[in-house]
């Protein structure tokens, strides 16, 4: 089968579907992926053929306005920065509903994962329904969960039960009108379906195929949910193959037996050197020996000198979170599963909507406490985290036992047959 792979945002949004493509390209089919041109070099790489987007979404989340939504700020600050965000994801989100339009015409697939994002495919999943499915790396987006209201107001503590299930109704309401403006010059293409709010939602809610690749032992599946949607467990692409060992990391992490990764993987923020002397600081004062991932520029090296620090530009979680203790991120739900199925405790950092929602999940599964907002952190509140995430011994306990159910958990070729049924 010619299958296409379409998504967009970061890297916490491409690696589910690399993943994705790495099996189904072993079992045999044609894989194309469509991808931010950022990720271009990574992809082609791997092996997979590609066909980027502008790359005017990422830069839009490195901006000044990208980074106050992302990396704390003042209030005013934040929401300033995302009345911009909106305003230019409008104007760039035209662009790129046309460049899926044109990939779908030049590859004529026979199966097309889509993420969320990529909005010209709903139509697609609309009229052709066993040709299109949406895969997502998180839940409380389009069914409604009793637990936790829509992904979209998770910085907020949750609501009751009957407000959590209206808080989908009115974001997705909302979600749906900027879709049918987006859209509306592509109705043409597919004359035979009726766009509107309610059939849009009917679509999405019941009959929309959907693969949720989150962990059961996070997320159990709620029973109320309808049979188009799958919870699938998280798969995990190998990432070692391409790396090459420090020497030096290695005999560092030998000496320090008891350490933690700190990364915020690709969340940037407007003052980096701030974030990063206050955790940096409060680690050093703990005698908690650390790797600090500086990845894409959200932490960066202080002028502090101390054998407990390890600086890496990247590492593959799968080679370094086996031989680590535990894990200070900021809670996507890619590292949150790296960090769940190697048995490591966690302290989740917040930045951005369904990052608070893991952070919540990593609490009421016992894996680590409930760690501070970027917006509103201190050294006050993260040392207090801190604390509890270094010597709460029932967490390491807790977080061993989720990772050896989790391991039998994401069955490839059931997941395989699932993308590929007629």
């Amino acid at each position: 089968m010619k299958i296409l792979l379409v998504s967009m945002g970061t890297r916490g949004d491409i690696e589910p579907f690399l993943a994705q493509a790495e099996f189904l390209k072993n079992a045999g089919h044609e894989i194309t992926c469509q991808f931010p041109e950022q990720f271009r070099k990574m992809t082609e790489a791997l092996g997979y053929s590609f066909l980027g987007f502008d790359k005017g979404f990422l830069e839009m989340l490195e901006s000044q306005s990208g980074k106050a939504v992302m990396g704390g700020g003042s209030s005013f600050k934040q929401l300033k920065g995302y009345l911009n965000l909106i305003m230019n994801s409008l104007k760039i989100q035209k662009l790129i509903i046309q460049q899926q339009k044109e990939a779908l015409e030049e590859i004529n697939p026979d199966k097309v994962l889509f993420h969320a994002k990529a909005l010209y495919h709903y139509l697609g999943a609309m009229a052709n329904p066993r040709k299109f499915m949406l895969l997502s790396p998180i839940p409380c987006l389009i069914h409604q969960v009793k637990e936790f209201p829509h992904i979209g107001l998770a910085k907020w503590k949750p609501f009751s039960e009957k407000w959590n299930l209206k808080s989908y109704r009115f974001v997705n309401g909302v979600r749906h009108r900027v879709m049918k403006r987006l859209l509306k010059p592509y109705y043409g293409d597919f004359p035979k379906i009726e766009i509107n709010s309610n059939t849009l939602n009917q679509f999405e809610s019941n009959q929309l195929r959907t693969l949720y690749t989150i962990s059961p032992s996070l997320f159990p599946f709620p029973d109320y949910w309808p049979k188009t949607a799958k919870i699938t467990g998280y798969f995990f692409r190998n990432q070692i193959k391409t790396y090459q060992i420090n020497p030096g990391l290695n005999q560092w992490i030998e000496k320090n037996p008891k350490a933690v990764l700190l990364t915020f993987g690709s969340m940037t923020n407007p003052n980096p050197k701030k974030y990063s002397e206050l955790l940096i600081n409060l680690l050093i004062k703990h005698r908690i020996p650390t790797i600090v991932n500086l990845s894409w520029g959200g932490l960066e090296k202080i002028n502090i000198d101390s054998d407990l620090i390890f600086y890496v530009n990247q590492i593959p979680y799968d080679w370094v979170l086996p031989k680590m203790y535990g894990m200070i991120h900021h809670g996507g739900s890619g590292t949150t599963h790296h960090a769940a199925i190697n048995g490591c405790v966690q302290l989740i950092i917040p930045h951005i909507v369904d990052q608070y929602f893991c952070n919540r999940v990593i609490l009421k599964r016992g894996l680590g406490p409930q760690g501070p907002s970027i917006h509103n952190i201190t050294s006050y509140n993260f040392e207090k985290a801190l604390l509890e995430f270094w010597n709460q011994k029932e967490f390491k306990t807790q977080a061993n036992a989720v990772a050896n159910r989790m391991i039998s958990e994401a069955l490839i070729e059931k997941n395989i047959k699932e993308i590929t049924q007629e």
